[in-house]
């Protein structure tokens, strides 16, 4: 049992080893959930762009065929009236 101790050193060279090896890793987790979280995001937002595609497409569409269907033949022609000028002092 000594020999196995004095072989592979005491229990902290290796916990030192582990840590070290955590903390390579942890950088590569971070990068990794920025990555998954970019990725995530973007198809969210395609999905989002593709709903407001879509109901926007049916929107034009219904405007179009209201208008088609039910457009004015008679168009009023407004007269633009000259309006009325008010004098006054800047003096007082």
């Amino acid at each position: 049992m000594i020999k196995n101790l004095l072989a592979y050193g005491t229990g902290l060279e290796m916990n030192q080893k582990i840590q070290q090896f955590l903390e390579s890793l942890i950088p590569f987790f971070m990068v990794g959930i920025a990555i998954a979280l970019l990725i995530g995001l973007f198809i969210m937002f395609s999905y989002v762009l593709i709903w407001g595609l879509f109901i926007g497409s049916i929107l034009w569409a219904i405007t179009s065929i209201k208008t088609y269907l039910f457009r004015h033949h008679h168009r009023k022609v407004v007269m633009k009236s000259d309006g009325r000028i008010i004098e006054h002092n800047d003096k007082e």
